[in-house]
C-alpha cells in the first residue's frame, strides 16, 4: 500500500463527530439567526488497535461516533467540541453492546484539549486498552514547529525516529506514553519539511518512511508509527496536525 492510499484510508474526517449538540454546548443567539457557542472542551480520537474491530464511542452512555464505528487505523483530523464536565468513555464493538474498554469517569475542563488513544496490548492480540491524554499547548509559539512521537504498533518492540537523518527519539516501545507522560509533551523543532524514518532500535532496519513532511511555524503535530508487522507491508508513519 503506497503512502497516498494509506493516508486516504486513515485520515478520515470525523473530528467533529463528538458534536456540539451535547446538552448545553450550543445556544441560539437573541437575534435568532446565529449560534452562540458556550464553554467547550476539545477531544480527538486515534484508533490504532489493528487486531481489533471497529469501535463505537460512548460518553456517559451517549453514542458519539459515526454509524459503523471507527475502524482500526482511523483517527480524528481535528478536535471535536464537547460540553465541559465529567465523562466516562466506553469503547464498544461497533454495532453491539460488547464493552472493549472503559476509561473511568474523569474531568474534561473548559478550553483544554484531550486525545483518546485505543491500542492493542500485544502482537496479534485483540485485547485493547485506551488512554486519555491532556494535550498541552501552553509552550507553543509562532516561531517553532512542535511534534511528539508515539509507537502505536503492537508488533514493534522498540523504535527510533529519525528526522532528516538525525535520530530524535530512541527505543520507543508500544504505547510507552501511557506510563511516561513526558512523551505526551510536544518538542520544538525548526519549521521546515522533514523526511521521517522509523527504524528498529535493536536491528537498525527501516520500518517505515514518510518524505517531505512540512512542519509549519506554530504548527503542532503528533507523529506515530502504526500498523502491524513489516512482513504484511502494513507499517506506516502518520502525521496528525492539531486543529479545531
Amino acid at each position: 500500500m503506497n503512502d497516498t492510499m494509506r493516508n486516504n484510508r486513515q485520515q478520515l474526517f470525523w473530528g467533529s463527530i463528538i458534536l456540539l449538540v451535547l446538552s448545553g454546548a450550543v445556544g441560539c443567539s437573541k437575534a435568532g439567526s446565529s449560534l452562540t457557542v458556550t464553554a467547550v472542551t476539545y477531544v480527538s480520537v486515534i484508533n490504532e488497535a489493528p487486531y481489533s474491530s471497529a469501535v463505537d464511542i460512548y460518553l456517559n452512555g451517549t453514542l458519539v461516533s459515526p454509524t459503523g464505528g471507527i475502524a482500526p487505523g482511523e483517527y480524528s483530523t481535528q478536535y471535536g467540541s464537547v460540553k465541559p464536565g465529567t465523562y466516562t468513555v466506553d469503547f464498544k464493538k461497533a454495532g453491539t453492546d460488547t464493552l472493549l474498554y472503559e476509561i473511568p469517569a474523569s474531568s474534561y475542563d473548559t478550553s483544554n484539549f484531550y486525545t483518546l488513544i485505543l491500542y492493542n496490548t500485544a502482537p496479534g492480540s485483540a485485547a485493547v486498552q485506551a488512554v486519555k491524554i491532556l494535550d498541552n499547548f501552553t509552550q507553543v509559539t509562532s516561531t517553532n514547529a512542535y511534534y511528539r512521537f508515539f509507537n502505536l504498533s503492537p508488533d514493534v518492540p522498540d523504535a527510533d525516529l529519525y528526522m532528516n537523518g538525525s535520530i530524535v527519539q530512541q527505543q520507543r516501545t508500544p504505547a510507552d506514553n501511557v506510563d511516561n507522560l513526558t512523551y505526551d509533551e510536544f518538542q520544538a523543532v525548526n519549521p521546515e519539511a522533514y523526511n521521517l524514518q522509523v527504524k528498529s532500535s535493536s536491528t537498525d532496519s527501516v520500518l517505515a518512511t514518510l518524505s517531505s513532511v512540512p512542519l509549519a511555524a506554530g504548527g503542532v503535530y503528533t507523529i506515530f508509527l502504526n500498523g502491524t508487522d513489516k512482513s504484511a507491508n502494513n507499517l506506516a508513519i502518520s502525521v496528525l496536525q492539531a486543529s479545531f
